[in-house]
């Protein structure tokens, strides 16, 4: 660690910091510290300006950025400094995590290679003596040799080993502050519980001060010492950590953790009503069967006419769901979830097994019906990647009209748009704008929209509200549990966040290896879980109650 600073003043300091990007205000007076050891929590929804914060802090800022105030650094002035001797704190003093490891990483260049780059940077070190050094930090991550070799490409690695490289790039210098950047978005629940014991071993060893920025409170509510709120471009309340989350005094504080609190709280009476009303409906026969599905992927080409062995993604997978009824599908990545879902959907051919909508076989792409089609529909975790930005929300809500047996006219067409967008919360006259004129989690509306226009019975959610602020989360998933009753719409909901599984499921299927090793009623698999792997996902998630019982 080469960072020396005064005693008595913090390690960082900002001292209302602004910032405009080409006369448009960004961030508002922003004042905020951490020391050597402890851990600074940034929450607010996306653009509140976190973010922007950290890169302040780095000195990255785009072209036409105009930066007020002070940031402190070590006793030194940042905007005062060189882009030179920026750069060799960049990394060597302050490391920071980015959101997204796949984009972080060089796709082209091996794991080592990257490593070792900024070892070699700021180290006057040999490429023997930086490559020795880059495999002691992989070490230190989680990622030993030779189970883990240097030569190994960022494609071959899960999510949670990326970032574990991508922490290693962070901390291979040593640097005496860390800024995590969203480092646990849209991970499996026992990969974020390993990449934050892992955040909290590095600071306990090394002593460095860690910015933690994230819009999970239960996260931040377990790792932070103080916490820092922000909305719009401002701080509207900062604090120690016990006395914020106690006693929260801004009333935006106040809406995010009771936004955070109504995804954890289980529904479990709202189920029971569900499922009482589906009785009396008189339906025997399950809306989606799936019977012993088996798929796999070929192994690889050993000569010209052989491959080697496949590799059975999904084995021996039998549910079933009700007209009406909510399931969620449970488990980490890698254990066939995606799969299982592209079968489905019948996108993926079936090895064994049988699938049925509403009594008709859809067990192999070319069986799927234009019926079978409109009775199923599905929404993307990613919503903006699921659009062509090129196209007005008009097109893009309509295009599963294709499907009827008559298409609409232009007229109704743009009726039938209208209504959904209505029945989603959002305007007619949102038709025609374009994707990028909406925000994430009215993306995600628009999303759900589309699914709902030929008035499917089923809709599949994969990861569908993983990205979104708590905020948003909470207002999608009442959206979700209103269609449901209003429409008596089913759901298969795949997420990796038990907690929103707990909120809006009737049934829980827990995925691992390909296989189901537990299914029942949310109740009875949260309330006593029978295989050791699902006591490991719920032990493993963060709950927002673990801050106030640990502080009882």
């Amino acid at each position: 660690m080469n960072a020396k600073h005064a005693p008595g003043c913090p390690l960082l300091q900002l001292d209302r910091v602004s910032l405009a990007i080409h006369d448009t205000p960004i961030l508002h007076e922003i004042s905020l510290s951490v020391d050597t050891g402890q851990t600074l929590g940034i929450i607010g929804e996306s653009g509140s300006g976190k973010s922007m914060t950290a890169l302040s802090i780095m000195q990255l800022l785009p072209r036409g950025a105009h930066l007020s105030g002070g940031i402190r650094f070590a006793g030194q002035q940042l905007q005062q400094l060189s882009e030179q001797r920026l750069c060799d704190l960049r990394g060597s003093d302050i490391g920071m995590i980015f959101q997204e490891p796949m984009t972080a990483l060089n796709p082209v260049k091996s794991i080592g290679d990257q490593v070792s780059e900024s070892i070699r940077l700021h180290r006057r070190v040999t490429r023997d003596e930086s490559l020795e050094m880059t495999a002691h930090t992989l070490e230190r991550v989680g990622l030993p040799n030779p189970a883990f070799p240097l030569d190994r490409y960022p494609h071959e690695l899960s999510g949670g080993q990326r970032q574990r490289v991508v922490i290693a790039i962070a901390i291979a210098c040593q640097p005496a502050l860390l800024i995590a950047d969203e480092p646990t978005t849209a991970l499996d629940v026992t990969t974020q519980a390993g990449i934050l014991e892992l955040l909290r071993s590095l600071q306990q060893e090394e002593g460095l001060a860690l910015i933690l920025i994230t819009h999970d409170l239960a996260v931040v509510s377990n790792m932070a010492d103080d916490i820092v709120v922000m909305r719009n471009g401002r701080v509207v309340e900062s604090g120690v950590m016990s006395r914020v989350f106690s006693q929260p005094a801004h009333p935006y504080t106040r809406t995010l953790f009771e936004a955070s609190a109504l995804t954890q709280v289980p529904r479990h009476d709202d189920a029971r009503a569900r499922r009482a009303h589906r009785g009396r409906g008189g339906r025997a026969t399950p809306l989606l069967r799936v019977e012993n599905l088996v798929c796999e992927y070929p192994g690889s080409r050993r000569g010209l006419f052989r491959h080697g062995p496949g590799f059975r993604a999904v084995d021996d997978v039998t549910f079933s769901i009700a007209h009406g009824e909510s399931v969620a599908l449970v488990g980490e990545s890698g254990c066939g979830k995606s799969t299982l879902t592209r079968a489905l959907l019948g996108l993926m051919k079936l090895h064994a097994g049988r699938i049925e909508l509403d009594g008709e076989s859809v067990s192999a792409a070319r069986e799927v019906s234009r019926q079978a089609r409109r009775q199923m529909q599905v929404v993307f975790q990613d919503p903006y990647g699921s659009f062509n930005p090129r196209h007005r929300v008009l097109r893009l809500v309509s295009e599963p009209l294709h499907v009827l047996p008559h298409r609409p006219s232009r007229t109704d067409r743009r009726a039938r748009v209208s209504s959904v967008l209505e029945s989603v919360g959002l305007q007619a006259t949102d038709a025609d704008k374009y994707i990028h004129e909406f925000s994430g989690g009215q993306r995600q509306r628009i999303a759900i929209a589309r699914a709902l226009i030929i008035e499917p019975s089923l809709i599949i959610l994969d990861e569908a509200v993983s990205a979104l602020d708590v905020s948003v989360r909470a207002q999608v998933l009442q959206l979700l549990d209103d269609l449901a009753r209003g429409q008596g719409l089913a759901y298969l909901f795949i997420s990796h966040d038990l907690s929103v599984v707990q909120r809006i499921s009737d049934q829980v299927l827990v995925m691992r290896h390909g296989r189901i090793v537990e299914q029942g009623s949310t109740r009875s698999v949260f309330d006593n879980p029978a295989h050791e792997y699902t006591r490991q996902l719920l032990a493993a998630a963060p709950r927002l109650n673990d801050f106030g019982e640990s502080t009882a």
